[in-house]
């Protein structure tokens, strides 16, 4: 499947936020950089370089999900594909439950234009919870990929 096809398809949607997994040192912060040199409407934040230069935040062991939503909502770029690269440090720290929540978040919540006009790619390591994540777009595709499920770019 081509990565820009399918982003592309993700701007009529009612819920936008787009989860790629794959393991630990396997390329996925390539490929987020990639996807923001090859399109210009894409921002990349590495959320734990963002967590590092804004020293004013919470502690990462105290980052909940509501935290994280705050973040991710009021960033103000022009861009309209958020790109988040680096959530792991977090969502390594969140028990089942917590993890639940975010899923939940993307799948439901998270809605377009109502509560965000972006649409949001997660770049995150591989976890149990993600491989058995099952939500899907009006054309029947899934919205938690593997990232070898990409062919191109």
């Amino acid at each position: 499947m081509n990565f820009h096809d399918y982003l592309n398809r993700q701007n009529n949607e009612d819920k936008r936020a787009v989860v790629i997994h794959y393991p630990a040192k396997s390329g996925k912060t390539l490929f987020a950089r990639r996807i923001c040199e090859t399109r210009k409407d894409a921002y990349l934040l590495d959320l734990q370089r963002y967590f590092l230069d804004h020293p004013e935040l919470l502690p990462i062991h105290k980052c909940d999900l509501t935290k994280l939503q705050g973040i991710l909502l009021s960033i103000n770029v022009s861009e309209s594909v958020l790109v988040v690269d680096n959530p792991d440090f977090l969502f390594n720290t969140w028990d089942e439950g917590e993890k639940d929540a975010f899923l939940y978040w993307l799948r439901v919540q998270l809605r377009s234009p109502v509560v965000t006009e972006k649409t949001m790619v997660f770049i995150i390591q591989d976890d149990e919870l993600l491989a058995r994540a099952d939500f899907r777009n009006s054309h029947g595709e899934p919205r938690v990929l593997a990232l070898n499920e990409f062919d191109a770019l």
